[in-house]
């Protein structure tokens, strides 16, 4: 069985961040080197961020595929698309176009580059108007 998602030093490292600490103050505190703190931290982003990509999947699976986001298209012009998909579904959408963009340039960076979209976007939708991404 695998360990916990984060170890203590991880969390630590994580709550003295959210506190505003430095990483040089964060390696002074736990008597250890600002490079080892960011190795702790990248390592435990890194678990954060799979467990919510592992999440957003498992939700996913209740959701429905609204549209797909084309590739070369500008992300501005398509993110109509999904409004106009969920009114066909009578599903409203719980973000407005800022938060919507917002949503989508995090959940898939990789596949954005200043503003074009590069790969394909599936977006889905649940009953309660959440969006997933992939």
């Amino acid at each position: 069985m695998p360990g916990p998602l984060l170890t203590d030093r991880q969390k630590m490292v994580i709550q003295f961040r959210k506190e505003g600490m430095t990483q040089q103050e964060i390696a002074d505190e736990l008597k250890t080197t600002r490079s080892n703190i960011s190795l702790i931290e990248k390592s435990a982003n890194d678990n954060i961020r799979l467990a919510k990509e592992a999440l957003d999947y498992l939700y996913s699976l209740e959701a429905t595929l609204v549209c797909t986001l084309s590739a070369g298209s500008e992300l501005t012009q398509e993110i109509f698309l999904i409004y106009k998909a969920a009114r066909q579904t009578g599903i409203k959408v719980q973000y407005d176009t800022g938060a919507l963009m917002n949503r989508i340039m995090t959940a898939v960076p990789e596949k954005i580059s200043d503003g074009t979209i590069r790969e394909d976007i599936n977006v889905y939708l649940n009953l309660t108007g959440i969006i997933y991404i992939y």
